[in-house]
């Protein structure tokens, strides 16, 4: 065994062997939510300051533990920088803990985080263009779950992040503890949603993979909101960012109202778990039905294709990814696309012809069929007199009529354009209010102008 492999093995490790016998002993007057002891497994839910120095730390050191052990850190950089848990600051006023440990003497088990923003002026909003971002949004980037209702209209102060969910990997003969101290974190975190954080949270975002954390979403009947849109990025050079190699991931939401329905499967689970053994775990595996209860945050008439259609995430690199969130980006320069999310600019990019077209061409002839819109990358045409350069589009008149060409495009230099067929215009974009009342704006004030005597 090498160096790096050496380190990397005695941090999990040690990392997994942690223990705080105090959790267990102690008397927390201050915990949103306490199970001393449930067939082995105690959990508690405190906030960001509940906790010692040492304790911070010690948890901290567990997370990274299995971070580590799972793949989702480069061990190279583990060992390069000797680290021991991640990076920033240990201690986030704001967030609440929920950890589950070994009754019997302290061993951690598993965790999960309840994060905030930072904090933002009053009136901030998801939609708030300028704002921080939300922990999950630094790899989804801004305004994931814009096309939601209720969520981006809360006070950003009323959401939280439910995140940094781990389990305890090395338990061997205790892995039973394992599996119930999985479940016990889930119900620490919505007993305390729904009781001591009910006048604080209004709603909770997150990030999962379809075939780990939501199943446990599935198995408590959460009425969450999923989008499949979007195609998540670290920043080169971010310790996380191998995590999402292979993976997709999907950014979800849960209103804390619509959690009420829960109730009964809540009493069900809470009664599996007091079964000995093996037992509690059969029951809950015994009933696997989805929830009934649908999230009051999905649109009726379902979420716009734009926000909701799948990339291919296990399929790219992590540079790929990277490019193509930078291409996608650029479409802001667009007056009409400036509002899109981060994911929405990606998709929409993705759905682009690029052409080139070489100066004194037509673009478009008046007369003709109005088959798409053209987005002016670089260079200048000419319409009706008025020069159009890059950030300008054009073609949104016959789009939104359904009619002809009303006028002739002409390149006044080499031209690079994108273009959106009709289809594509139809399916992805007249379903969004904002977008296509922007366009229809556009293409109101050039038909005006279009009709002023020369």
């Amino acid at each position: 065994m090498n160096a790096r492999d050496r380190y990397v093995a005695e941090l999990v490790e040690a990392g997994c062997a942690l223990r705080l016998p105090e959790l267990a002993r102690g008397r927390w007057p201050d915990a949103l939510y306490r199970i001393r002891d449930r067939r082995g497994v105690g959990v508690l839910a405190l906030g960001g300051d509940a906790l010692s120095e040492c304790q911070r730390d010690a948890l901290l050191r567990f997370r990274f533990a299995q971070y580590v052990d799972v793949g989702f850190v480069d061990p190279e950089l583990v060992h390069r920088e000797r680290l021991e848990r991640e990076p920033g600051p240990a201690i986030e006023p704001a967030a609440v803990d929920f950890v589950a440990f070994s009754s019997a003497d302290g061993r951690l088990l598993a965790s999960l985080s309840l994060r905030a923003a930072p904090d933002a002026p009053a009136g901030t909003t998801l939609r708030t263009p300028e704002r921080p971002l939300l922990p999950f949004e630094e790899h989804f980037g801004w305004g994931a779950l814009n096309r939601l209702r209720i969520l981006p209209d809360l006070p950003l102060g009323r959401i939280r992040e439910l995140g940094r969910f781990v389990k305890n990997r090395r338990l061997g003969s205790l892995g039973e503890l394992g599996a119930r101290a999985v479940v016990e974190v889930c119900l620490a975190a919505f007993h305390s949603l729904t009781g001591p954080l009910r006048l604080d949270v209004e709603a909770f975002v997150g990030e999962f993979e379809d075939a780990v954390a939501r199943r446990h979403l599935e198995l408590l009947h959460t009425p969450f909101a999923m989008v499949r849109g979007g195609l998540p990025a670290f920043e080169a050079g971010h310790f996380l960012a191998p995590a999402l190699d292979g993976r997709a991931r999907y950014p979800f939401a849960v209103l804390v109202s619509d959690m009420a329905s829960m109730a009964p499967r809540l009493r069900a689970v809470e009664s599996a778990l007091a079964a000995p053994g093996a037992q509690a775990l059969i029951a809950l595996a015994a009933a696997k039905e989805r929830p009934v209860t649908a999230s009051s945050l999905l649109p009726s008439g379902g979420l716009a294709a734009l926000a909701d259609t799948p990339h291919p995430q296990r399929e790219l690199s992590a540079s790929e990814r990277r490019r193509a969130r930078a291409l996608g980006g650029r479409l802001r320069r667009f007056p009409p696309f400036a509002n899109l999310s981060d994911s929405e600019c990606t998709t929409l990019h993705g759905l682009l012809e690029e052409l080139r077209v070489a100066r004194g061409a037509a673009v478009v002839a008046r007369g003709e069929p109005a088959d798409a819109l053209y987005l002016i990358e670089r260079g200048e045409a000419r319409v009706h007199g008025e020069t159009l350069r890059g950030g300008d589009c054009f073609g949104e008149i016959g789009l939104l009529t359904g009619g002809l060409r009303t006028a002739d495009v002409v390149a006044s230099t080499p031209l690079e354009l994108l273009r959106l067929s009709r289809e594509a215009y139809r399916r992805y974009l007249h379903p969004l209010p904002d977008v296509d009342a922007a366009l229809g704006r556009l293409g109101l004030m050039r038909a005006a102008a279009q009709l002023q005597p020369s």
